[in-house]
């Protein structure tokens, strides 16, 4: 049995996946910090340009845990 493996379309993933966001703020990272406490964690909540600083990373995890209260609660 043979497996062909798509190593562009990685790529492109990849890539894509690396590209830092624009205009982090705080704010925007305690949200994506909540939705991935209430929905849980994506590609898109959990983006390294969230814990680029620690000013970000404590805003992420600040939302994560407010996220997770509010999951248990309902």
């Amino acid at each position: 049995m043979t497996h062909k493996f798509d190593f562009i379309g990685l790529n492109t993933v990849i890539s894509e996946a690396f590209k830092p966001l624009h205009n982090v703020t705080p704010a925007s990272a305690r949200k994506a910090g909540m939705e991935a406490g209430m929905k849980g964690t994506t590609p898109a909540n959990c983006h390294h340009s969230y814990f680029s600083t620690d000013e970000l990373e404590q805003e992420w995890q600040r939302g994560f845990k407010l996220g997770k209260q509010n999951r248990e609660a309902g």
